[in-house]
């Protein structure tokens, strides 16, 4: 249990019960709006049904895996792009999507393509251009358009960083083009496009606006991508940041300067489907504004891939509550946990047999309460709990199977089963 004040970090290795135990029972015990990233359509079907009596229920779906279509509505990215610095943001959420875990990062073309990125996403945004122009562009270098069309619209310092770029000799500019071309790279995947962009000039699909998400207290927004490169991965980042961001808006302007009704974030898979780079720095600031984020990753090694030793300190450091649901191989990071757990005092005794006397004595021994080598081994339905003022609590986790909505869950799950239409299909034939 956690306050709606408290932020959360959990690791659980891989099959250890992070989706039944802490995922799905976290989103159903949500009061207000929720927002939920996976790699995976469990999370979705076993919850949407029921979150679907609250409110809303958005899935942004670019790469097929719960099976939506984007025939219902669909989500500008260009909406988060109000002025130079938000441009910035986005091009930031591209360039650490793509980027492989660990890989390492030229000192001069990485920064030079995420400006160059920024610009063009501003320049697309000032003249109300779908998103994939910018991918046009990138693969036009001479083309001096977004150049013009941001200084038109007031951006003179902009359009001269586009212009240093676009006249700059053809090594330098072929360098920095490419740089951007593989951080907007998921944008030529057409699946991934419709799900962006309109279709065509009098498109009847609804448009997701972050603001109206946030101000709509009971929506739930799932935002699904698989991991690695040219993924969706940037965009699943990109729409999660501007559903948090309007929510620091709103509660700005909220009593007590925090969101009267929390909302839940619920950040499964986030080293592999939302690498928010800025995540560590707001971790604490959301937890006032009532803004709850869960982040929940398989290892400590995947969340130092995305934000770094040091960024991953400070992201566990930030967490109210961290929860370590076993499963992991890592030396270091257990010992840490042991480390933390701490120690006590076992007495031991003997006992020495002498002629007509017996001597007893005892020992005060420190001893570890659990090794690495117990963490490492620790059996599925157990976790240890770390709250802020507490001790290290060992417990028996309480899967969604075991709550008051199971039944409930269940039904969700069988209506939204990939094999219900084919078997309808079979059935009806």
């Amino acid at each position: 249990y956690g306050s709606w004040e408290d932020m959360h970090v959990d690791i659980w290795g891989p099959r250890t019960g992070k989706t039944t135990s802490r995922a799905i029972p976290a989103i159903l015990a949500a009061p207000g709006s929720v927002l939920v990233t996976s790699n995976k359509r469990d999370v979705v079907d076993a919850t949407r049904d029921l979150r679907a009596e609250r409110g809303p229920v958005w899935v942004f779906d670019p790469q097929h895996i719960a099976g939506e279509q984007p025939t219902r509505w669909w989500w500008n990215p260009l909406s988060y792009v109000t002025d130079e610095v938000q441009a910035s943001k986005l091009a930031a959420h591209f360039a650490s999507g793509s980027r492989a875990p660990g890989a390492r990062t030229d000192a001069f073309f990485d920064p030079a393509g995420q400006d160059l990125l920024a610009g063009l996403l501003l320049a697309a945004a000032v003249d109300r251009r779908p998103i994939t122009d910018v991918y046009r562009w990138l693969t036009r270098p001479t083309d001096d358009t977004p150049m013009r069309l941001v200084a038109a619209a007031g951006y003179e310092l902009t359009a001269d960083q586009l212009a240093g770029v676009i006249f700059a000799p053809d090594k330098q500019r072929g360098g920095v083009y490419g740089t951007a071309q593989q951080m907007a790279s998921c944008l030529t995947n057409r699946q991934i496009a419709a799900w962006v962009t309109p279709q065509g000039p009098d498109d009847p699909r609804a448009q997701l606006q972050a603001t109206d998400f946030v101000h709509a207290d009971g929506g739930t927004l799932y935002s699904l991508s698989k991991e690695g490169t040219s993924t969706a991965g940037p965009l699943v980042t990109a729409l999660t940041a501007a559903v948090a961001e309007a929510a620091e808006n709103l509660a700005a302007r909220s009593a007590g300067g925090r969101l009267q009704t929390p909302l839940l974030g619920v950040l499964d898979e986030a080293a592999n489907v939302c690498r928010w780079t800025d995540l560590p720095a707001l971790y604490s600031h959301f937890g006032s504004r009532g803004i709850i984020l869960m982040t929940i990753l398989q290892s400590w090694s995947q969340g130092v891939d995305v934000w770094g030793e040091s960024g991953m300190r400070k992201l566990w450091s930030a967490a109210n509550i961290a929860v370590y649901g076993g499963g992991v191989k890592e030396r270091d990071f257990l010992d840490t946990l042991a480390a933390m757990i701490g120690d006590y005092d076992k007495t031991t005794r003997s006992v020495s047999i002498g002629d007509r006397h017996r001597n007893i004595t005892q020992q005060l021994n420190r001893q570890r309460i659990l090794e690495a080598a117990d963490l490492a081994a620790m059996p599925p339905g157990r976790a240890v709990v770390f709250a802020s003022g507490a001790r290290p609590t060992l417990i028996a986790t309480q899967p969604w199977m075991t709550s008051p909505d199971a039944a409930a869950i269940r039904a969700s799950i069988a209506a939204h089963d990939p094999s219900r239409d084919t078997q309808l299909q079979e059935t009806s034939t």
